[in-house]
């Protein structure tokens, strides 16, 4: 007899061909149901650059276990929407730490009950979500219960899923357009695409087949103010490179040589200070931290949040280049020679956390080195901050689990004589077992600092 070719239906390989196209990268995580969209998004060739990972959490446990709790029911949207902010969170993990490519991760989840025997209780109904820096996404598909078998709902379910990676691809590629309209960030944090990009901006429709016995409904919503978010306590974290959110809740693995401060305002000591930091930390990215919560003052308002952040956004953050030569300036010693190649500078990222102590910090960034000047360093080791010795090597306990360290960076000082003298960690009474958790920042001095700067400008004005 004749062989018969299986061949893929158009409007779903078109469909997948533009995502594949597109920035997006993604995890996909899809239970009960859904099982044939993972094999059309890998059959359509492109897959490589799209898919960063693929799961099936289909046992009870297994859910738990990408959830990080029990949920209340198991095909919701919040459900849904869980799998998909953990889908997010893992294929920011898996991207590269330099850069910004993981601002293209979208995580996708799906969550099905479908068809089975013996026939289910319920309704038949399978929910889609995705989630992402540009904001989230919520489908949610009832099944007239009857009408067709298992693996034609299957089928069903899995248009949906590539529904929502169609959509989220699209909204990737005017995000994109825009950005290159607007010109200058957008070069560092957009990659120009090839030539033979889609040049279609909407979303393709993924024909369904419904009748009236079935109902489809779609909610988007934007992430329109990630500062907000951050400070009502729906998101953990907001990366910000030259002004774009890049990243939410997490950020690359693999550390970072974060400076965390208040920043008020930026000045060039803070810039200086993490360059010289990089020289012993070649590898890491580099990061400012500002923590939106105190742990006494409660947050800082939304607008002051956004002032110090816009300080991120301009020249300040352009390479190294145009630092004065760290070699040559008076204040370093000749051992600080050691030059990176400009190039190695990328623009410093800006992270917005609620996390004002350490081991929360450090629970966050996860093999991240902490510059930090003496004064900072005396208080972390000072029992009385955390209430207690017990409760500082708990503190500490927890930073060394999440491969943190400080480098510290000297002070001068003015004792009560008035003879000015220069602190380094030497002057800092570390307890042995904490020592190697410290590392001095030889050669660099800097004598610029925030409060003077404020009460000068307080003169001024």
């Amino acid at each position: 007899g004749h062989h018969r070719r299986a061949v893929m239906e158009p409007a779903l390989r078109v469909a997948l061909e533009a995502v594949h196209l597109s920035p997006v990268r993604t995890v996909v995580h899809v239970t009960g149901g859904a099982a044939q969209s993972l094999g059309w998004v890998m059959a359509v060739p492109g897959a490589s650059r799209t898919v960063l990972e693929a799961r099936v959490p289909y046992t009870r446990t297994a859910m738990v276990d990408v959830l990080g709790a029990e949920p209340s029911s198991y095909v919701s949207a919040q459900t849904a929407m869980g799998l998909a902010r953990a889908a997010y969170k893992r294929g920011v993990k898996l991207s590269p730490p330099h850069g910004s490519e993981h601002r293209n991760v979208v995580g996708v989840g799906c969550t099905c009950a479908l068809a089975s025997v013996p026939a289910k209780k319920g309704a038949h109904r399978c929910v889609v979500a995705t989630f992402g820096v540009l904001g989230s996404a919520t489908y949610e598909l009832m099944l007239q219960k009857g009408l067709r078998d298992r693996w034609e709902e299957d089928g069903l379910a899995s248009r949906l899923v590539v529904q929502a990676l169609a959509d989220a691809a699209a909204e990737a590629e005017a995000a994109r357009a825009e950005a290159e309209m607007d010109g200058d960030v957008a070069d560092a944090v957009f990659p120009k695409n090839k030539p033979d990009a889609v040049e279609k901006r909407h979303a393709f429709t993924i024909p369904m087949d419904l009748t009236d016995g079935d109902a489809l409904s779609h909610t988007r919503n934007k992430l329109e103010d990630p500062i907000a978010s951050l400070l009502a306590g729906d998101l953990a974290l907001v990366e910000l490179i030259g002004g774009t959110v890049t990243a939410v809740e997490c950020v690359p693995a693999y550390g970072h040589l974060v400076l965390p401060g208040s920043f008020n305002p930026l000045h060039v000591g803070h810039r200086e200070m993490l360059a010289a930091a990089s020289l012993l930390k070649p590898d890491l990215p580099l990061a400012f931290e500002l923590a939106v919560s105190n742990v006494d003052k409660g947050n800082i308002h939304v607008d002051e949040v956004v002032k110090r952040a816009k300080q991120f956004e301009g020249g300040m953050l352009k390479t190294l280049d145009g630092q004065r030569d760290l070699t040559s300036s008076p204040t370093s010693s000749p051992d600080a020679v050691i030059k990176p190649s400009p190039s190695k500078f990328e623009s410093p990222k800006l992270l917005l956390t609620r996390a004002p102590l350490f081991s929360t910090k450090a629970a966050l960034l996860p093999g991240s080195t902490f510059v930090v000047g003496h004064d900072t360093a005396i208080r972390l080791v000072m029992a009385r901050y955390y209430g207690g010795e017990t409760n500082m090597f708990s503190a500490f306990a927890k930073i060394r689990f999440h491969r943190c360290s400080f480098i510290v960076a000297g002070r001068k000082s003015t004792d009560g004589e008035g003879t000015k003298t220069f602190l380094t960690l030497a002057d800092v009474g570390i307890p042995p077992t904490l020592k190697d958790l410290f590392q001095d920042l030889p050669g660099f001095r800097n004598d610029v600092s925030s409060t003077e700067i404020r009460e000068r400008r307080g003169r001024e004005v």
